[in-house]
């Protein structure tokens, strides 16, 4: 039962960094929250604005997918395997891009009227937190 747990919220985290990266991979302008922190909607940004923006979006996408795919992976061998750090290394890679996306929204949320969603952040942590428990505990019972 603990892997299924472990399992359950590490892939739930995967899917949220999959979403996230999805979207700030494929959308074509900014995101509600940041036409709010800039005060301006998106057709009112310079060209070479609009430019540096989708490049760090894309940036930030695709850093979400490769640690969603990493995280993936990672879990699919804890459930396999009696590796004992795989469950350490999931955690610090997810809490590596949740502390950091975290840090970017507060920064925005704090300094801007626009509202990030800093939640997100906060519930991919608490998941990822959920399943270093429930695999560390899986893999001490195995």
């Amino acid at each position: 039962m603990d892997i299924k747990i472990g399992n359950i919220a590490n892939y739930l985290a995967v899917f949220i960094l999959f979403g996230m990266g999805l979207l700030y991979l494929l959308n074509n302008s900014f995101m509600p929250y940041h036409s709010d922190a800039v005060s301006l909607d998106w057709n009112e940004l310079d060209t070479n604005i609009q430019t540096l923006i989708l490049a760090l979006m894309r940036s930030v996408g695709g850093g979400y997918i490769a640690v969603g795919l990493v995280i993936g992976i990672l879990q699919k061998k804890v459930a396999s395997s009696r590796i004992m750090w795989l469950p350490l290394l999931i955690l610090i890679t997810g809490l590596i891009v949740s502390l950091t996306s975290i840090y970017s929204t507060l920064i925005v949320r704090f300094n801007s009227p626009g509202k990030p969603p800093t939640l997100l952040a906060i519930l991919g942590i608490v998941l990822l937190i959920i399943g270093y428990i429930f695999n560390r505990k899986a893999l001490n019972d195995r």
